[in-house]
């Protein structure tokens, strides 16, 4: 009876992984990332979780408002807007510069509609001309 058990088990849990698995949709936003290896986005049942958008401006605040603008045309593609945005990780080179610009940063979210958010400082980025990069994790309704 257990190994009648243990064995439905196993195969209801191989089953529905392997239709998870046809769940998985991967979407390109550049050519480059073919040459690197990695997918702009993938897409898992209800959620995007969008690649690192990279930025760089004279200043801080161009690099925040060119990777908003980015993120807001690559929602636009999948029909979403910054309200669907659960969670979000910036990396910059300078925390203390974009924690200045943070008004710019809030301006592409709708007031108290803000996700979840991880800052963190680094050295560099892949582009050394790149000031931040954004990564999120969306949610389709």
């Amino acid at each position: 009876m257990h190994k009648l058990l243990l064995m439905a088990c196993l195969l209801t849990a191989t089953g529905s992984f392997a239709s998870d698995s046809n769940s998985i949709k991967r979407h390109e936003l550049g050519s480059w990332e073919r040459d690197i290896g990695y997918s702009g986005i993938t897409e898992v049942n209800n959620q995007l979780y969008v690649s690192g958008v990279a930025c760089s401006g004279k200043t801080m605040e161009e690099a925040v408002k060119s990777c908003y603008t980015n993120i807001q045309d690559i929602l636009k593609k999948f029909n979403l807007t910054s309200e669907q945005i659960i969670k979000e990780t910036i990396y910059t080179t300078d925390i203390d510069a974009l924690i200045k610009v943070i008004p710019t940063r809030k301006s592409f979210f709708k007031p108290g509609q803000y996700p979840a958010a991880t800052w963190v400082q680094v050295s560099r980025l892949y582009d050394p001309e790149h000031l931040l990069e954004v990564e999120l994790i969306v949610q389709r309704n």
